[in-house]
């Protein structure tokens, strides 16, 4: 039956046994049971149990210590609190389990994608029926798109034959692990995969890349693509996307290049910038406070140039997406490269799938072949219910509360912010090092480079206090953030360690932001002293 009672009221129960057992919690993690004892067997009974009962056990057996993104007290990471719509047309998608295979499979769902990619080209100013963009499973996803797109183009027989040695990718060095995570997969291998070295706020740099696109080319190799960053983490840092273009059409036109390298960036977060295509930033009609209009002008006109690329990619369950995960999109502006990708093309029969008589079948360039619907219809959900103004109101309050905390760190005597000129939504910090005046980031990275044992100190103690912040008092007074080891490399390559906060949840405000620092500096002291005694 469509839409089974049964279903409803195991959902409304499930919803219930939440509220009840974790007692309307807004901590940042789900609530540990007291005395809880596991009621999920650990093997399949002979005869089955009580729905109600399998629902209850699981919640209370493996939902406790999960992130609650959506409270303002988890800063924890790049998590996305749900859209409420989003996880409705989500799950009712999949009460029908809808598969976005072909039209045979999807009914009209596949529909939902056409209509996101039309809004994708809406936001960068490019023409609807250029853009086809294809939901998958994340940024991952996205860069595995745009590294084989690159691999087709610039080697058409590699589907048959293979990569070959020669042939090399070049990817940002401040750039997400998973591009070398694709380029191992696909084979072309991470010893093949060029990073191009970036300056002080993490944006790549433009003669690096030439110098050693030159070298390579000079060589004989085959460079298959660019693919840059478009805001990841840390720093939310977008290169100049605009001069990687104009440096593919010089390489192109000096080694007469038979085919046109492609670009990718990697914008999985910040394509919500995105949104304030067409934003009146003078009379600026939603008010947004004016300290930080100049931080968010200045990122968008970084990621706009995005329309110049081949492909770039969007994470709704990223950030401020709104959306259950998994839920990303890759973006190709144009959409006839995408044949580059056909099953059909290179001999594969996917006559498995029934599509005989289906009129829209793009199972034949996807990555996956089951893909659920709710992905498409969840982000939709998401884009509908925000429209471009909740969006931009929502980027506002994180880029203004991102603002407030740094400046509070700034005040601190034993904290640095470690990424203060980023202009994102992510705040690094690290703890000061002790016997001398308080440096600034820019002043603390010349005293680490003439003194590791500095660097190798502040490692240790902004480490040792959070594993201490962890278990004090049982982790009931939990801190917000979360821990990196390595989220900066000095120019002699020594890894730089810090505290990371990340604003994520719409309901973070002033208020917030100061109990969260109290916490920070109180617990900080406390763990001195008895480091000290």
């Amino acid at each position: 039956m469509i839409g089974a009672d049964s279903s409803s009221m195991l959902f409304k129960f499930g919803l219930k046994t939440m509220r009840r057992v974790f007692k309307k919690s807004r901590a940042p993690w789900i609530p540990t049971i007291k005395n809880q004892k596991a009621e999920t067997p650990n093997a399949i009974p002979e005869e089955g149990m009580i729905p109600e009962i399998v629902v209850s056990g699981i919640v209370k057996d493996f939902f406790v210590g999960a992130p609650n993104w959506r409270s303002p007290e988890l800063q924890y990471n790049i998590c996305a609190p749900v859209n409420a719509a989003s996880q409705a047309v989500l799950s009712l998608s999949q009460e029908i389990n809808i598969h976005n295979i072909n039209n045979d499979f999807s009914g009209n769902c596949l529909m939902a994608e056409k209509l996101v990619s039309e809004m994708m080209a809406d936001i960068v100013g490019l023409p609807r029926e250029k853009v086809r963009a294809l939901f998958s499973f994340g940024g991952t996803a996205s860069n595995m798109y745009a590294m084989k797109l690159a691999i087709n183009n610039a080697i058409p027989s590699a589907g048959k034959t293979g990569v070959p040695a020669n042939t090399y990718a070049m990817i940002t060095e401040k750039a997400h692990f998973s591009h070398k995570t694709v380029a191992d997969w696909l084979g072309i291998g991470v010893d093949r995969v060029i990073q191009i070295k970036s300056d002080k706020e993490s944006r790549s740099i433009i003669e690096d890349a030439e110098s050693k696109a030159r070298s390579i080319l000079e060589k004989e190799g085959t460079i298959i693509g660019f693919f840059l960053n478009g805001g990841p983490f840390y720093d939310f840092a977008i290169d100049n996307i605009k001069a990687f273009v104009d440096l593919r059409s010089r390489l192109v036109s000096d080694y007469k290049i038979s085919f046109l390298p492609h670009i990718h960036v990697d914008s999985v977060i910040c394509w919500v910038w995105l949104m304030f295509n067409g934003y009146d930033f003078t009379n600026n009609p939603l008010k947004i406070p004016e300290e930080v209009i100049p931080i968010i002008k200045e990122q968008f006109n970084r990621i706009k140039d995005i329309k110049l690329t081949d492909s770039w990619g969007v994470d709704f369950h990223k950030g401020l997406g709104g959306c259950p995960t998994p839920c990303g999109l890759f973006v190709s502006n144009n959409r006839e490269e995408l044949l580059l990708l056909s099953k059909s093309k290179r001999g594969i029969d996917t006559h498995h799938l029934g599509n005989d008589w289906s009129f829209d079948d793009p199972s034949d360039i996807t990555l996956e072949t089951s893909r659920s619907a709710g992905l498409p219809l969840a982000a939709l959900a998401s884009l509908l219910t925000m429209g471009k103004n909740g969006f931009r109101t929502f980027l506002a309050n994180q880029i203004f509360a991102t603002k407030v905390f740094r400046d509070f760190i700034k005040q601190s005597e034993h904290f640095i912010v470690g990424n203060e000129k980023a202009l994102g939504f992510n705040t690094m910090i690290l703890v000061a090092p002790k016997g001398v005046a308080k440096p600034n980031w820019d002043s603390f990275l010349i005293m680490i480079e003439n003194d590791e044992q500095l660097l190798a100190n502040v490692n240790e103690q902004v480490k040792s206090f959070y594993n201490w912040a962890l278990k004090e008092n049982d982790g009931a007074n939990r801190l917000g953030c979360s821990f990196s080891r390595s989220f900066y490399n000095t120019k002699s390559g020594k890894t730089v360690s810090g505290l990371k906060y990340c604003f994520v949840s719409p309901y973070i405000n002033s208020e917030i932001i100061n109990k969260e620092v109290e916490k920070l500096e109180k617990q900080f002291v406390k763990f001195y002293e008895i480091r000290k005694s």
